[in-house]
Formats: C-alpha cells, sequence, structure tokens
C-alpha cells in the first residue's frame, strides 16, 4: 500500500507542476489580449481617419450607386458618432450607420456628387 501512495504522490506532483505551467501559459495569453485590447482602443485622430476609411474593404451594393462594410471594421468612435448624428461626410462620401434585422451593424457611404 506504500508504493501505491508514493506513486499516488508522484502523480498529484507532476498534475500540479503541469497546471502551474497551463496557468502561467494562460496568463501571457492573457496579458498579451490586454495589449491588444488597449491598442485597438486607441482612437484615430480626423486626420487619420480618411485614410482609414479608404483602407476598409468596401462592397458595392447590386444597384452600383454605394458600397458598404460591417461597422466592426470602423473606429468605434466614428460609429457613435454616425449612431447619435444620422451620417458623416468625409472626403467626398456620405456615411451612415444602419442596423439590420438579425442585428447585425453596417456603414454604407455614397459618393456626393458636385
Amino acid at each position: 500500500m506504500t508504493i501505491n501512495l508514493k506513486q499516488l504522490l508522484e502523480y498529484l506532483d507532476l498534475k500540479i507542476r503541469k497546471t502551474e505551467e497551463e496557468l502561467e501559459y494562460l496568463r501571457i495569453v492573457r496579458e498579451f489580449l490586454e495589449y491588444m485590447v488597449d491598442k485597438l482602443s486607441v482612437e484615430p485622430s480626423e486626420e487619420e481617419l480618411p485614410g482609414i476609411l479608404s483602407d476598409v474593404k468596401w462592397r458595392r451594393y447590386p444597384s452600383g450607386s454605394s458600397e458598404w462594410c460591417f461597422a466592426d471594421q470602423l473606429p468605434r468612435r466614428f460609429i457613435e458618432e454616425l449612431i447619435k448624428h444620422g451620417s458623416r461626410i468625409v472626403n467626398g462620401y456620405r456615411y451612415t450607420y444602419k442596423k439590420l434585422t438579425d442585428g447585425r451593424e453596417v456603414v454604407s457611404r455614397k459618393l456626393i456628387k458636385q
């Protein structure tokens, strides 16, 4: 019976070491995710916004008159402004926020004729 208890203690020590290693790994992953959240929460300046908006992968509506993208591809502050004010003009485009019936959020943009 003493041998079984020794084996059990060795097994428990091994499990504790492995759990501690996994816990350390999870802490590293958590630190990385916190870094990414902080990095993504930095809002662009007004000067940077036109460049960000032009870099987004816009999808053309079948009518061809305007384009759209998912709202999560754009800075959160810009989306909040669209929700509050209805639309906004940036670099010759009128941007409008829409919440679809299935809950997805999109932003459409249409080139303003001059």
